[in-house]
């Protein structure tokens, strides 16, 4: 070796000769894992955030969108072309079939920005057409037709009106995606919604409102309507403020990047394990160059070149990864609006490299700064310099860069703050537990025998890399438990402890006129239903004479009973499923009173006495708190947020809602009832809420594609601790060797300590697991303790497997050196 060569052509020689050395392999390993799970969640959240900056009018239809539950008449002066559409749910029918979707009814010249393009088949050529279909005629989504078992072509029913089907929607402006919408769309014309008469007094409507036009009056006409809108009303633009698919997005993106971040910080541990084997490997090199006459610089140089290839290499890796894993993401999260995504672009990719890069600086410069400055003497004496205050200083520096980088990433300082104080918050319960549960070890390994005393033995003779080994893979079987949980029991459970006849079916839109032939239907169909609740819309607007924001603090005023109408009926007799817990009930007092809702209480700092204003339609009615209730959510009942007394609600028009349990035996009697009452609306619980665990598992799925990265980072860690304990492992395997142990005894030792560390991860995942989802099912659900026997059963061995054959490939070849081999190589 010539030591006068280039110092960077130096150090990039040596890492070539070193390039199979196992600490380097365990930090390009976590650099890929690290770098991978950011620029995942990073290139996708990147796709979004630029399809709606470069392309939002096309995806919003429009250069600005007003929606709102009323009609809007008076418009600021303006010179925009503009297009008015409106939205509800109705049943759509055909012969014996029906379903609810979601009306579109368009104008002529919607959208104004944008493609509408229609196909004659699913899966057809598609062309752009106008959205408005002809008369008499709709256009519908593709996954409607199987549902109704129809083609193009067909009849079908909205309300009490015949629509022939024209084609199918093969793209539109605003489309999310199944993962986001919960009903099908058809596209109606706006001038035969009437005739329908799906719409009722109480029917939920949403009136969109598009303009177009150049920037300047654009921004003037924003301006000027902005504060004239209420908390009902939404303004959106094309390229500011929060967009309709970006807030589709937004409901798991930041659960997503923080998911991610797990796996970035488990890498930094395993990268900074690496470098300090790494450095205590190379101190005896190190003292040799100084001998020879390197100078601290010439040395800093040197290794600052292998550690940066290194680290641009991994970046490089995970990059790469991360491109084909947000592919795959972004089909979990935004699966049909993936086509119109832009394409990949650069600024996540040098944040990811960037994180990278202060990963591996503040995990691997404290082991750095003591190498270089090792003494010559070393070659002579064992002893080891301090680490300095510089070294300090960097990896200080270092961690600050990326603690700020992850909050940019994530875009919300308290929620990495919340998200770091309650991952500190587990790390110690975890580290505690494995300390616990290495302690149960010795027990356990001194009523063993043979080599599995011997594995024990290990376990507790290197405590603190089991204690790391141990936190990090339950750290990370825990999370992929949680979320599996999640996914596949809160459903379930709730829907055990609902009753046998429980509704589940909704009946809404019902007319005043309708309401006793309804009665009279269910009746004559033996079918079972809960009262009929009139209902009226109505916004809260007021508390105590001043307007109810200004008595909030600004968190609570984004609670939805100020952003969107309310829904409130009257009624004399307390509901079923509902609990006076403050005051009294009204009864049939014809006086100003309400009942709130307890949460609702609770969200609006309400109490007894306080007098709330609501706005109804174009009235202002006022009514005092007189009884505070719980209310039973899940019992599928019809239940309210407000209830008025008798009479003050009683002349407005309203429609009725009610719920109905319709038996297996009993189901051929809602085709009638759908033909006999075109213009109620039929919801059937079972299908929503087998849409709404379609989503939930979709948006799962995704994250559990980075939790595989988090698993693969938790074993870069067990790999590193056990590459940093293998010198150690060596001397003990030629003392044992000298001693007369056989190979196959050692091999079994191995296999024993890693299958104990990986049970016992197991099993501590699975007590964390079962822990956390009583907590989440009995705070969040009110669901009763339900224990997971088969969780007892799959983690424990899948933490074996893993550990297990991990453990035993890295350090398998320690039974295979003679022990003379061994004692020279130590010498």
């Amino acid at each position: 070796m010539n030591i006068h060569m280039k110092w960077p052509r130096l150090g990039l020689w040596l890492l070539r000769r070193e390039r199979a050395s196992g600490e380097w392999r365990v930090l390009l390993l976590a650099l890929v894992i690290g770098v991978g799970s950011v620029s995942t969640t990073g290139f996708l959240g990147d796709r979004v955030k630029r399809a709606m900056s470069e392309q939002g009018a096309s995806f919003l239809g429009a250069d600005l969108l007003v929606t709102s539950p009323r009609p809007i008449n008076a418009w600021p002066p303006h010179r925009l072309q503009t297009s008015n559409a409106l939205e509800f749910t109705s049943m759509i029918s055909r012969g014996e079939a029906f379903q609810l979707a979601t009306v579109r009814a368009v104008d002529p010249a919607y959208p104004l920005r944008g493609t509408v393009r229609i196909a004659s088949a699913p899966l057809a050529a598609s062309a752009p057409r106008p959205a408005q279909p002809p008369a008499g005629a709709v256009y519908v989504d593709p996954q409607l037709l199987p549902l109704l078992a129809a083609q193009v072509g067909d009849e079908v029913r909205i309300g009490a009106a015949a629509f022939r089907i024209a084609g199918v929607v093969a793209e539109e402006p605003g489309q999310l995606g199944g993962v986001f919408g919960l009903a099908p769309r058809v596209f109606l014309r706006a001038d035969e919604v009437e005739r329908t008469r799906a719409l009722l007094p109480g029917s939920r409507v949403t009136y969109l409102y598009q303009f177009a036009g150049e920037p300047e009056p654009l921004t003037t006409f924003s301006a000027t309507l902005k504060p004239k809108l209420d908390g009902t009303q939404r303004l959106i633009g094309s390229r500011a403020g929060v967009t309709t698919l970006r807030g589709a997005f937004a409901n798991t993106d930041s659960y997503i990047q923080l998911t991610a971040l797990v796996s970035l910080l488990l890498a930094v541990v395993a990268i900074a394990i690496a470098a300090h084997r790494h450095a205590l490997r190379h101190y005896d090199q190190a003292a040799l160059l100084r001998c020879f006459g390197a100078t601290t610089a010439q040395l800093r140089t040197l290794y600052v070149v292998q550690l940066l290839t290194l680290g641009l290499m991994g970046s490089a890796l995970g990059v790469a990864l991360g491109a084909l894993m947000q592919q795959l993401l972004a089909r979990l999260a935004l699966p049909e609006a993936i086509t119109r995504l832009p394409e990949l672009g650069v600024a996540p990719a040098g944040a990811a490299i960037a994180s990278g890069l202060l990963a591996l600086a503040g995990a691997s410069l404290p082991a750095l700064m003591r190498l270089i400055r090792v003494p010559p003497l070393r070659v002579l004496r064992r002893d080891l310099p301090p680490l300095s205050l510089a070294a300090w200083i960097t990896a200080t520096i270092s961690g600050s860069a990326l603690l700020l980088l992850i909050v940019w990433y994530a875009g919300d300082a308290k929620l990495v703050g919340i998200f770091a104080g309650a991952l500190i918050a587990l790390v110690a319960v975890l580290a505690l537990l494995s300390r616990l549960a290495l302690v149960a070890g010795r027990f356990v390994q001194r009523m063993a025998h043979g080599p599995l005393r011997f594995g024990l033995a290990q376990l507790l003779r290197h405590r603190f890399d089991s204690t790391l080994q141990l936190g990090a893979f339950t750290l990370a079987l825990f999370l992929v438990a949680l979320l599996a949980l999640v996914r596949s029991d809160l459903v379930a459970d709730w829907r055990r402890q609902l009753p046998a006849d429980a509704p589940n079916y909704f009946l809404v839109n019902i007319a005043p006129d309708q309401q006793q032939a309804v009665a009279a239907y269910l009746s004559q169909h033996q079918l079972k239903s809960s009262a009929l609740y009139p209902m009226v819309r109505g916004r809260l607007v007021s508390k105590n004479g001043a307007p109810i924001a200004s008595t909030l603090s600004p968190e609570e005023r984004d609670s939805d009973a100020l952003r969107r109408e309310l829904n409130l009926t009257w009624a004399a007799l307390l509901p079923a499923n509902n609990i006076v817990l403050m005051g009294h009930w009204h009864g049939e007092r014809h006086a100003a009173e309400i009942s709130v809702e307890s949460g609702m209480a609770e969200r609006l700092k309400l109490v007894l006495g306080d007098e709330l204003g609501f706005r109804v339609g174009d009235q202002t009615l006022a009514a005092r708190i007189t009884s505070i209730r719980s209310v039973k959510w899940e019992s599928l009942q019809p239940n309210f947020f407000v209830i008025f007394a008798p009479g003050q609600l009683d002349a407005l028009p309203a429609s009725a809602i009610a719920s109905v349990h319709v038996p297996p035996a009993l189901a051929g009697a809602l085709p009638g009832f759908v033909r006999t009452f075109p213009g109620i609306t039929v919801i059937a619980l079972d299908k929503l809420i087998a849409n709404i665990e379609a989503v939930f598992a979709q948006i799962i799925g995704a994250i559990q594609l980075l939790l595989g990265f988090l698993l693969a980072a938790g074993m870069a860690v067990v790999i590193a601790t056990l590459l940093a304990s293998l010198d150690a492992r060596k001397q003990e395997a030629v003392l044992m060797r000298t001693l007369g142990a056989q190979r196959v005894w050692l091999a079994k030792g191995l296999w024993s300590e890693f299958i104990a560390l990986g049970l016992l991860a197991g099993l501590l995942a699975s007590a964390c697991a079962e822990t956390a989802m009583a907590l989440i099912a009995q705070r969040l659900f009110e669901l009763p303790l339900r224990l997971h026997p088969w969780l007892w059963l799959v983690l424990p061995l899948a933490g074996a497997l893993l550990v297990g054959m991990s453990g035993w490939l890295t350090t398998r070849h320690i039974t295979r050196v003679p022990p003379m081999q061994s004692l020279r190589e130590l010498d």
